[in-house]
């Protein structure tokens, strides 16, 4: 409800929670509590789906796609604004130990040859989680594990066809006499 609704009242999550908004204030005491908790059980969830990937160890090619599953997963399970997210100084600073961790592994990718080395400073990493956050909320028809592979599909290889070379039959007879 907080993703299609960030002002959504605690009465209004408690009704489609089907429970008194009592309930909910036993156990928030206030909105900011419940928002801090769903902030702290999304910023775990990254957590763990990161040391689920094993970034560090894992083929790169293997934990790519790991990480790209289980944070599409996150996000569809925890679909909140990040921008309101990131006010709470502590779930930040976890997240952005989890970036510098995904940096880290992409660096690695590159040095290891699975990413190109003539992209802008950082490009990898600003893309990366534009298409996973495209295919966590735009292709929900997808299974996580069906829309990691067409992110890793579309981060590894673009959306352009192939290039076909002047030798290639088909590029020769397409070409005319």
């Amino acid at each position: 409800m907080l993703a299609a609704d960030p002002g959504a009242s605690i009465a209004s999550i408690a009704a489609e929670a089907g429970v008194d908004r009592r309930t909910v204030y036993r156990r928030f005491a206030c909105r900011e509590d419940l928002l801090a908790a769903i902030y702290e059980s999304r910023v775990t969830a990254i957590e763990e789906g990161i040391r689920d990937a094993r970034l560090r160890e894992a083929p790169v090619a293997v934990a790519l796609h790991r990480y790209v599953e289980n944070v599409i997963a996150v996000n569809r399970t925890w679909p909140v604004d990040l921008a309101r997210m990131l006010t709470d100084d502590a779930i930040r600073r976890r997240r952005d130990v989890c970036v510098a961790e995904v940096d880290a592994f992409l660096e690695r990718a590159t040095a290891e040859g699975l990413l190109r080395r003539d992209q802008p400073e950082r490009w990898a990493g600003a893309l990366l989680p534009e298409l996973v956050n495209l295919a966590a909320h735009q292709q929900t028809h997808l299974a996580p594990a069906q829309a990691a592979d067409v992110v890793v599909d579309t981060f590894l290889h673009g959306t352009g066809a192939p290039h076909r070379r002047p030798q290639d039959p088909v590029a020769e007879s397409s070409s005319g006499p």
